[in-house]
């Protein structure tokens, strides 16, 4: 896990092409050697951490089945803003990586498939909650909380969250 977070750190402060396996080991404190214990490439490193985000946005996106729509909206938005407000940091180092084409080129197949996914169960609870245009509204939602969580990692406590919150929550958590 050291090794994980050192590697986050350097890709997302540094870029992903211009950070050396030998500069993740010395950020980690461990040697060069014990990381290709571990990791095959400076790219298996990062698709394990790619697997970690992957499983935060799985606990957020679990609901339970005999959620209702209007439930299920809710408890992603809630966990949705609980992440933004508690892992600032990881949101922070995540816009980094994500904005690097070489990082993300070998990921391409796997971001593909989280979207997908996501979209799909946007896509589901917008169809239940009788939306015009399920898919667009699944967009916009995605585009709203990305937004927030760039806002939120660039401004910190100066941009109102627990207002943007309740303002979104109003507009998609029906009463």
């Amino acid at each position: 896990q050291r090794i994980l977070d050192a590697a986050f750190k350097k890709f997302a402060q540094e870029g992903f092409a211009k950070t050396s396996v030998s500069s993740v080991a010395k950020k980690a404190g461990i040697s060069k050697g014990l990381i290709y214990h571990y990791f095959e490439s400076k790219e298996a490193i990062l698709a394990a951490i790619f697997d970690q985000l992957v499983d935060v946005g799985d606990e957020i996106l679990h609901l339970p089945d005999y959620f209702t729509p209007a439930g299920k909206m809710r408890q992603i938005l809630e966990s949705t803003f609980e992440f933004i407000k508690e892992q600032t940091g990881t949101g922070r180092l995540t816009i980094g990586l994500a904005l690097q084409p070489e990082a993300t080129h070998s990921l391409k197949s796997k971001i593909e498939q989280v979207n997908k996914n996501q979209m799909a169960l946007y896509v589901k609870i917008f169809e239940e909650l009788g939306y015009d245009d399920p898919q667009l509204e699944a967009y916009r939602l995605g585009a709203l909380l990305d937004g927030i969580l760039l806002a939120y990692a660039t401004m910190g406590d100066e941009y109102p969250l627990e207002e943007m919150k309740s303002k979104i929550m109003e507009e998609y958590v029906p009463a």
